[in-house]
């Protein structure tokens, strides 16, 4: 699932927590597992800028996982900046979902 932000924001809303906690419960239970977190952000401002709070949105995610116990080898943590949008960005709608972090679980091979 997808964990958005405000414009600009790069801390977890507290909505979002309950998720996480169930992230990190499974990631918990599944020990074998690595937590992909990829941050991304809508097309404002400049590539560079919106590079650096994709990298700050994946982290506050993962540090927030991390929080939960579990070990920070398990963590790929990266940001994409404005380069992989899921809406447009001509719009309000488009561009709020474009701000987001996703998680992706994957067992250890």
């Amino acid at each position: 699932s997808n964990i958005t932000f405000p414009v600009d924001g790069d801390q977890v809303l507290p909505a979002f927590q309950p998720t996480l906690n169930a992230v990190a419960l499974v990631v918990k239970k599944y020990e074998k597992t690595t937590v992909d977190v990829a941050g991304h952000t809508d097309s404002s401002g400049d590539d560079a800028y919106n590079q650096a709070l994709s990298e700050r949105r994946a982290l506050a995610v993962a540090n927030y996982i991390y929080g939960q116990g579990i070990d920070g080898r398990r963590f790929a943590v990266q940001g994409f900046g404005e380069t992989q949008p899921i809406a447009s960005n001509k719009n309000e709608a488009g561009r709020a979902q474009n701000r987001r972090v996703e998680i992706k679980l994957a067992p250890l091979t």
